[in-house]
């Protein structure tokens, strides 16, 4: 027989059982008591940050504010703070019947900013660099998104509640685990926005606000996920697979909504003033997914107690701690597995190529670039990615005495023609792969763009190699702040390549 202890307080003798653990009666109540009100401040919640929001919007559409420098900064670490100060708002104004401790729901807030900041952003923005990588192409978004980010958020919120509030007596509900994982999760998202407003200068009131509703809701979705398998293992005895599959889930889940929102609402978010009505798509989408999972919690939390009512229960477990250090120690090894797939899926988006033979030259290039080859020309490809880098190969024949350096004195003549301010910035011979190769650095400006606000200045680089009777001309073109970048990419290319 099991030792009859309280699993909560772990001091009075256990009268009941629920699924393989002893309760009091005292806390077998609270286990088997079904909360409404933290279910009436979800969706009030939602309601009540999808009005403000609207409201925000219509001032910003009605009086177009010029804010700028520190008063716009200081407008977006305030309209940051709204998302989750709104929901503590409502599930006390809820649930004040049976209300949490305000310190342990602030607890966990405060914990999950501070985890998010100083280990999960730093995580995934430093360590995995996903904004270099992430929106390469579908499979490596998902791969991505699941893995590193979704991983990432999960395991934080899971490690708030794990290690900061799960052995606490105050843990005694079912619906605990939602509240205090929708906190923790919120506190994520609040860390997210403020680096997102900080890092950014401040964004327009209407944009940046809807921006950062989306990041509170969906994260409180993915919180509130995460938070019934917590509940549920700490009143319940579960497999030792039971919090793996939650912290799966929770990132899965979190992976396709950021998929979908890319989707459904590519747009940027834009500083300062802005114009026209900004999109509600990702907005609308990110509340359908609170709401939604809201909807399913409850169902299985009722369920859950049915079940525990029922007075069909398993017999009590020797020691339920054994088991909760074991589901423990699967949870930790399955979030090094995805962090172990999440870098698989980096690597191949950072360094999978794709294999050309064309013109007499074959090599290979980032398999994120797209080919955009154009009449006389061996090959050209394009980074898809958003950044404007080019790489281009042309093929031409040597007449008379013409060696690599006039073939540069006449590139040098045609773009100075065709284009506006061109300019040759250095000259110089470099050797690639034991083959010696003229270079030349050049700028222009790209006389399409004077039709815009600001005309764009194009930066470049030529190496020119002699083979036998042929010139081969290899140019990198990009813009002039995405030049240190894409250098070591080009590098890459320029070795890969050989000449027939």
């Amino acid at each position: 027989m099991a030792s009859q202890v309280c699993c909560v307080d772990h001091t009075r003798p256990g009268t009941r059982v629920i699924a393989g653990r002893w309760f009091c009666d005292e806390h077998y109540t609270k286990a088997t008591y079904k909360r409404g009100g933290v279910w009436r401040s979800e969706i009030a919640g939602v309601v009540g940050l999808l009005v403000f929001v609207a409201a925000v919007v219509g001032v910003d559409t009605a009086l177009r504010p010029n804010l700028g420098g520190n008063t716009l900064v200081f407008v977006g670490l305030v309209l940051a703070l709204v998302p989750a100060a709104l929901w503590l708002f409502f599930f006390y104004r809820q649930d004040r019947l049976e209300p949490e401790p305000v310190g342990n729901v602030a607890r966990m807030f405060v914990i999950g900013l501070a985890l998010a900041g100083a280990l999960g952003i730093p995580f995934t923005d430093q360590l995995f660099r996903v904004s270099d990588w992430l929106y390469r192409d579908t499979l490596t978004t998902l791969l991505g998104s699941i893995f590193v980010l979704g991983g990432v958020e999960a395991f934080v919120v899971y490690a708030t509640l794990r290690y900061f509030i799960f052995d606490s007596p105050e843990f005694d509900e079912r619906t605990d685990g939602v509240v205090y994982g929708t906190a923790a999760a919120l506190g994520y998202a609040t860390a997210l926005n403020l680096q997102f407003i900080l890092s950014s200068g401040g964004a327009a009131l209407g944009t940046g606000e809807i921006f950062v509703a989306e990041v509170a809701l969906a994260q409180a979705a993915f919180g509130g996920l995460l938070g019934y398998f917590m509940g549920k293992s700490k009143l319940e005895q579960e497999p030792a697979w039971w919090l793996p599959v939650g912290l799966l889930l929770t990132a899965a889940l979190n992976g396709v909504f950021n998929y979908m929102r890319g989707i459904a609402d590519p747009g940027e978010v834009m500083l300062g003033a802005d114009t026209g009505l900004p999109s509600f798509t990702g907005l609308l989408l990110a509340g359908g997914l609170a709401v939604a999972v809201a909807v399913i919690v409850y169902y299985l939390i009722n369920r859950d107690i049915a079940r525990s009512l029922s007075g069909k229960q398993p017999e009590a477990t020797a020691d339920p701690t054994v088991g909760d250090r074991q589901a423990n120690y699967a949870a930790l090894g399955t979030f090094g597995v995805m962090l172990v797939v999440g870098a698989l899926a980096w690597n191949n988006a950072v360094n999978s190529t794709t294999a050309f033979n064309q013109g007499g030259v074959a090599g290979a290039y980032p398999s994120y670039f797209g080919e955009a080859t154009g009449e006389g020309e061996a090959l050209r490809v394009v980074d898809t990615t958003g950044i404007s880098a080019e790489f281009a190969i042309l093929t031409q024949d040597l007449t008379g005495s013409q060696d690599a350096k006039s073939v540069a004195d006449e590139l040098g003549g045609q773009r100075g023609a065709d284009f506006q301010a061109y300019k040759v910035v250095s000259r110089g011979e470099s050797s690639v792969n034991g083959q010696t190769a003229f270079v030349q650095r050049f700028a222009y400006v790209d006389p399409l763009s004077l039709v815009g606000v600001v005309p764009e200045v194009r930066e470049g680089v030529d190496y020119i190699f002699t083979s036998g009777n042929k010139a081969v001309i290899v140019t990198l073109l990009t813009s002039p702040d995405d030049i240190a970048e894409v250098e070591p990419l080009f590098a890459r290319f320029l070795n890969s390549l050989s000449f027939q």
